[in-house]
């Protein structure tokens, strides 16, 4: 059938549904992505507050799980290196990255805990940046990947303590 004046029929726009559909899609995984991260937060991550006393107790029993091991990632002279390793690779599966910190600037202080699952880490890809997170630390001397710390195996990363500031012990299980 046609139209009156003898037109062809309109062609259906089904492209401005596939666009619109795509940004729907898009918004629901940008919503979806920002209640995980909330979520995964929320269970893998600790802030209390803390009197320095009880904040160094945790730190000796995070340490105690290594004795006598030196760290990934040491200062010295102010700056950080990565400590040469000498040992035989690990054949241990590394599942977790814990990060401790203690903020003794204000009051009695905060004290942080993060456990970061490997697998998450694992999708990183070249160097850990830590000049993004620290003041002090240039990448340019510093080249620790995730390899490194799974190459070691279970252990201390880092251990940093700053008079009046704070400290952060990381170690990987």
């Amino acid at each position: 059938m046609t139209d009156m004046n003898n037109a062809p029929p309109r062609k259906k726009r089904t492209w401005i549904w596939i666009v619109v559909g795509v940004f729907a899609f898009l918004f629901v995984l940008a919503i979806g992505s920002a209640v995980f991260t909330a979520y995964w937060l929320g269970n893998h991550m600790e802030i209390v507050e803390t009197p320095p006393a009880d904040a160094a107790k945790a730190f000796e029993e995070a340490r105690a799980k290594f004795p006598g091991q030196q760290p990934l990632l040491e200062f010295q002279d102010g700056e950080p290196r990565t400590v040469a390793n000498t040992a035989t690779p690990s054949s241990v599966k590394l599942t977790t990255l814990h990060i401790l910190a203690f903020d003794e600037s204000e009051g009695d202080g905060r004290l942080v805990r993060v456990d970061v699952p490997f697998w998450l880490l694992r999708l990183k890809s070249g160097p850990i940046s830590l000049s993004s997170y620290a003041d002090g630390f240039d990448d340019r001397r510093v080249k620790m990947t995730v390899e490194d710390i799974e190459r070691r195996g279970p252990g201390i990363v880092l251990d940093i303590k700053e008079p009046n500031e704070g400290r952060v012990l990381i170690w990987a299980e």
